[in-house]
């Protein structure tokens, strides 16, 4: 049995190399990594003691917490399976994925039992409730956090684990409009932590911070990297700019990931001369293609600090990486469509563009991007057609269009689906949505495609204007077309106050077209 490549070999590490080190930190709240490996071991034997067999399903409802960072580890090293739910979903929704995954367990914080008593009466296949906060609140015939975790031992549990065994079912955020459950084994996990780690090349020095939701691949990347190298993650409960460069001032925070709308809310931010943020090293960010125009700003802003990964749940994390020493070459030599770039495969990874037919796609040829590594998950848990459609021959298909220059570099140049076929041209979204960013007036946009009887698809355009600017419809379309072939100009323009968006940064396009579909 191949038991090295686990979260427990992540957690013994640090009890053997940095056990007085500070692991977490939350508010007023922060462990050393010997503490943070005696919690998480007396909380898998409560669990264990509750007459759980491995395999079990455990869930966590829950805002970023230090709680939420434990159950990555105590959790799967009980021989258990994390389900880690979206804060944001609605009751019928968290019901879907309670019920996908049969959990045995489910842990609660006081923000989210108003959601769990109506669905009181539909989860009786949960057999115990945990609850999380103020021990006089604990809800008659629940268990309390912390007491579980202070009558437990802290003995690693007697269960064996090994690479292959199920740690997480990691629920995509569902731009498609159903969730699925990403089968994360442990060696999946040690994988990210090792290769973001290879990436950052952490040392002693580097503190990180988790502000994205760690339901999500983009806020569970950090913590792995962090668990991985030795290094302290400040937990952010919920995304704030502000907050978050008061953090990094504070800790000097030196690396993390966000999603990419949080570094639009960065670069738009009035107030980021306050603060001192000089000690920035290395930040991720994924989620949804950016615009050079805003990777630009972001890069003159704040310096060149700033890479940009493409990945999936599917993955547990990043395939590939534009890094900072790609950017400073290739701006020296000013060609800045490199920001447009999502970078070259990381380690342990291999991330190709190919042709309908599977093989390489030539140079600026657009193809389908396909992955395959230590990344790849097992699939999705309970679908195994859907399984089958995006899981072939160990590649996994994300379902994205992209194209890769002369030097490797790989383009994502739209969802595959998102495309519009209007008049027999194909129009990419992603184009004419960089082009509206380019717009003084313009905070967000997306572009899909609706139903005409004329045009077969009209190319639509979803516009929130930002604080204290105007613009009109016929201004946007004029400025379109000076940039844009008139095929590709939208033909209509809506102003939203908000736009659907996935905890991951996502877009959510369905969401619009659903809406709009008979405008």
């Amino acid at each position: 049995m191949k038991d090295f490549c686990t979260l427990r070999t992540m957690i013994k590490r640090n009890l053997e190399y940095n056990p007085d080190k500070t692991a977490v930190i939350e508010g007023d709240r922060q462990y050393t990594f010997r503490e943070f490996a005696d919690r998480t071991y007396s909380m898998g034997n409560a669990l264990s003691a509750l007459g759980l067999k491995k395999g079990d399903r455990v869930a966590i409802l829950s805002r970023n917490s230090i709680e939420n960072a434990e159950t990555y580890f105590s959790i799967p090293n009980a021989g258990l399976v994390l389900v880690m739910l979206n804060f944001r979903l609605a009751p019928p929704e968290i019901l879907m994925v309670l019920a996908d995954s049969m959990v045995s367990v489910l842990m609660v914080t006081k923000e989210y039992l108003g959601q769990i008593e109506q669905l009181k009466d539909s989860l009786s296949f949960i057999r115990h409730y945990i609850y999380i906060g103020d021990r006089s609140h604990t809800p008659s015939g629940w268990n309390h956090y912390e007491t579980m975790i202070e009558q437990s031992s802290s003995h690693e549990p007697d269960i064996q684990v090994a690479e292959d065994d199920l740690a997480a079912l990691m629920y995509t955020s569902g731009t498609t409009g159903s969730p699925k459950g990403c089968m994360a084994t442990h060696a999946n996990f040690y994988h990210i932590g090792r290769s973001l780690t290879l990436e950052v090349k952490n040392d002693s020095n580097d503190v990180g911070i988790i502000a994205s939701p760690l339901f999500h691949a983009t806020g569970e990347v950090v913590l792995m990297n962090d668990i991985y190298s030795g290094t302290p993650s400040v937990i952010m409960g919920m995304w704030d700019t502000e907050e978050f460069m008061k953090l990094v001032e504070k800790y000097k925070v030196t690396t993390g990931m966000i999603a990419t709308p949080m570094l639009l809310f960065l670069v738009q931010n009035p107030n980021s001369e306050k603060y001192k943020l000089k000690s920035l090293r290395k930040i991720f960010f994924a989620g949804a293609p950016v615009t050079p125009v805003i990777f630009q700003r972001a890069i003159g802003k704040f310096g060149n600090v700033f890479l940009h990964l493409f990945g999936t749940t599917e993955t547990v994390g990043h395939t590939t990486a534009l890094r900072t020493e790609d950017v400073s070459r290739a701006l020296a030599e000013g060609k800045t469509e490199i920001l447009a770039s999502c970078g070259r495969s990381v380690t342990d990874m291999v991330s190709e563009v190919v042709d309908e037919n599977g093989n390489p796609a030539p140079p600026g040829k657009i193809g389908e991007i396909r992955a395959r590594g230590l990344g790849v998950t097992l699939g999705y848990w309970n679908k195994p057609a859907e399984t089958e459609q995006v899981f072939r021959n160990g590649w996994y298909y994300p379902l994205d269009l992209c194209r890769v220059d002369d030097q490797g570099y790989i383009y994502v140049v739209d969802r595959k689906k998102d495309m519009i076929i209007t008049g027999g041209e194909n129009v990419y979204p992603a184009e004419v949505e960089n082009i509206l960013y380019k717009h003084p007036a313009v905070a967000q946009a997306a572009v899909i495609g609706i139903h005409d009887d004329k045009w077969g698809e009209a190319v639509t355009a979803f516009i929130m204007k930002k604080e204290d600017m105007s613009v009109t419809e016929e201004e946007i379309r004029f400025f379109c077309k000076k940039e844009i072939a008139g095929y590709k100009v939208p033909k209509k323009v809506f102003f939203m106050d908000s736009l659907p968006m996935s905890a991951s940064g996502k877009m959510l396009k369905f969401k619009l077209r659903e809406q709009f579909a008979n405008e």
